[in-house]
């Protein structure tokens, strides 16, 4: 089986790291710093991966788009949504929406990276307990 992965560069690597890492608490899968134009860093997010790279200032063969991230969004389920909210709350990290029960059948609430790339943060209605 092979994995998914989200990749973005940053100019902001190192906030966007602490974001994850300390705001979100994803776990930590993989990092390497072989200088300031070769870090990152993985992080899980449910059964898929997050890949924060810091995007190099000095000309590079990577491609990339240079604009903020738009039109796309993260989407990972949590086990205990109301206890990831109300870490993200206390950590005062940048909630857009607060927790909703959607018709759809998520609990769910938004935030903003530091980015600016939103991350939906669900549990299923059916797995919780009423």
């Amino acid at each position: 089986m092979g994995q998914f992965r989200f990749c973005y560069f940053t100019p902001i690597y190192g906030e966007t790291v602490a974001f994850y890492r300390d705001g979100l608490e994803f776990p930590l899968i993989e990092a390497w710093d072989r200088g300031p134009e070769d870090c990152g860093t993985l992080f899980r997010a449910a059964a898929g991966i997050v890949e924060v790279v810091a995007r190099p200032t000095a000309p590079t063969a990577h491609l990339w788009d240079e604009r903020p991230p738009q039109g796309a969004m993260i989407v990972v389920e949590v086990d205990d949504v109301d206890a990831v909210h109300h870490r993200a709350m206390a950590k005062k990290l940048w909630v857009t929406q607060g927790l909703t029960n959607q018709s759809w059948g998520h609990r769910s609430f938004c935030l903003r990276e530091p980015n600016g790339l939103t991350l939906y943060l669900f549990s299923e209605l059916s797995r919780r307990s009423v």
